[in-house]
């Protein structure tokens, strides 16, 4: 197994990851509806993060949306570390902590494109190449201020 191949496997993984989080956020078991009603938020906002956290997996899972993904899974969970730390759920932080992190390899995977070479071969005629050395430069000048 190839060095890319390992970290395309973490993104692979992460999109599981993120894509049974998004389900577990949108089926809203008890403990769940139960967190947000503890913690004074709206039901809306677990079905948000549900889809949010579907999205991220779908864009983890393309290779190349996987920059975005890595953006939008790393926000959502810095977002649930800084809850979970707040309501002092330190046991449920250190994971989500730990899936911050297990962000990092993963953007080794992200598809590099090559460089972009561009070949026009065009014959100029002598008239067209004259026109051009006879444009006049002296407008194209910074305009002065008084």
């Amino acid at each position: 197994m190839s060095d890319s191949s390992i970290f395309a496997a973490i993104a692979i993984s992460l999109a599981v990851v993120f894509g049974v989080i998004g389900a577990i956020q949108l089926i809203g078991p008890r403990f769940v509806r139960a967190a947000y009603h503890r913690w004074d938020y709206p039901q809306r906002l677990r079905l948000l993060t549900g889809l949010l956290d579907l999205g991220a997996a779908f864009m983890l899972a393309v290779p190349a949306l996987r920059g975005w993904g890595i953006a939008l899974a790393a926000i959502l969970t810095f977002g649930s570390v800084i809850i979970f730390l707040s309501h002092r759920q330190y046991r449920y932080a250190m994971p989500a902590i730990g899936l911050l992190i297990a962000l990092v390899p993963a953007a080794v995977s992200i598809p590099r494109t090559g460089p972009v070479q561009f070949v026009v071969q065009r014959q100029i005629s002598a008239e067209v190449s004259q026109s051009f050395a006879a444009v006049d430069t002296s407008d194209l000048s910074a305009p002065s201020v008084e």
